[in-house]
């Protein structure tokens, strides 16, 4: 008997009782209806993400997409302050959280929405991070969106692997500067989406003049 391909098309083996992975992606509540899920992401801090994800929601919106932001950096949140946005989430007769809209109609969801102050500091474990992460994928009304944007937490943890994982992206922006330990880093943040079979869409090279 020939050794497996793997390949079912090719593979001369009886595989009928071989099943395909489950795939972990989780949907959004029924009620919520999003077309496209962009992220942006960056190996290290301070190279302009948040500012990027808000400039390309701004335009997303201008050119009339219904647009969304969830702000995934959960301990670390900026997208809020960047529109302006303040006010407590709150929940609907669902049971839903309802997200903050901007001046223009953009949602935004994020965890400076759902503290007290906003200068609080976030100190909650890796396991944590990621089920706020989900809740704000899955808890959340998100109505109409035809494109939402997550601003991603730097680095290649906990949380970027949960949105990876859960979360059906289409593409990623990967957010860099030129300098050469930042180019070192955002490289594995390029591996990281590489190795998840998630899409680059582009570059945004941040400082460059």
């Amino acid at each position: 008997m020939s050794e497996c391909t793997h390949n079912c098309s090719t593979c001369s083996q009886n595989c009928s009782s071989r099943k395909e992975p489950e795939s972990l992606h989780e949907k959004p509540h029924e009620l919520s209806k999003i077309k496209k899920v962009i992220g942006v992401v960056s190996g290290k801090g301070g190279v302009g993400k948040s500012l990027v994800t808000s400039l390309l929601a701004v335009s997303t919106q201008r050119k009339g997409f219904k647009t969304a932001i969830l702000d995934a950096d959960i301990t670390g949140p900026s997208i809020p302050k960047v529109f302006g946005v303040k006010g407590d989430v709150y929940g609907d007769e669902s049971g839903l959280m309802v997200p903050l809209t901007s001046m223009t109609g953009i949602d935004i969801m994020s965890t400076n929405l759902i503290l007290e102050r906003e200068e609080d500091p976030v100190i909650w474990r890796g396991s944590m991070l990621s089920n706020v992460l989900q809740q704000f994928y899955r808890d959340v009304l998100w109505i109409d969106e035809d494109v939402m944007y997550i601003d991603m937490p730097p680095g290649t943890g906990d949380v970027p692997l949960t949105a990876y994982q859960m979360i059906p992206i289409d593409g990623i922006v990967i957010v860099t500067s030129p300098q050469d330990l930042v180019s070192m880093i955002v490289s594995k943040a390029v591996n990281m989406a590489k190795m998840m079979n998630i899409p680059i869409l582009a570059i945004v090279e941040n400082y460059s003049y």
